[in-house]
């Protein structure tokens, strides 16, 4: 059960290019802004479930996913099932348990401050080239 999110460099390959000609290493810049931008969703997910504690073994389900491809990279934070599987029942509900949406909403809630870290990360990164 995870969440997604992911920078997608837009651009004319011949910049992107040049960029990485000139030493910037533009896709290890996005991979380092998503992986400080993830956080935020990160810590209201691991906040939610710490409120539902009983043994600890959910919480330590937790995982973040990186890859890279097609010039796409994409984090999934989440909850390793079957170890997180309480936190599948606690985001989309059973019989007897109202959804909350944790997940979705961890990422939906922060999408702003994580489009502004990460380009906040990129730009200093890109300042000098």
């Amino acid at each position: 059960m995870a969440g997604k999110a992911q920078i997608t460099f837009y651009g004319d390959k011949q910049i992107i290019d040049k960029l990485d000609s000139i030493g910037a290493n533009v896709e290890k810049v996005c991979l380092e802004a998503l992986k400080k931008s993830i956080q935020l969703p990160k810590q209201e997910m691991l906040d939610f479930i710490k409120e539902h504690r009983r043994t600890g073994t959910t919480e330590e389900s937790f995982k973040e996913e990186f890859s890279v491809e097609n010039g796409v990279i994409s984090c999934y934070v989440g909850f390793d099932l079957p170890k997180g599987l309480p936190a599948l029942y606690l985001n989309v509900g059973t019989p007897t348990i109202e959804p909350t949406f944790f997940i979705d909403k961890a990422v939906e809630n922060n999408l702003d401050e994580i489009r502004n870290i990460q380009l906040k990360y990129i730009s200093e990164m890109f300042k000098g080239v």
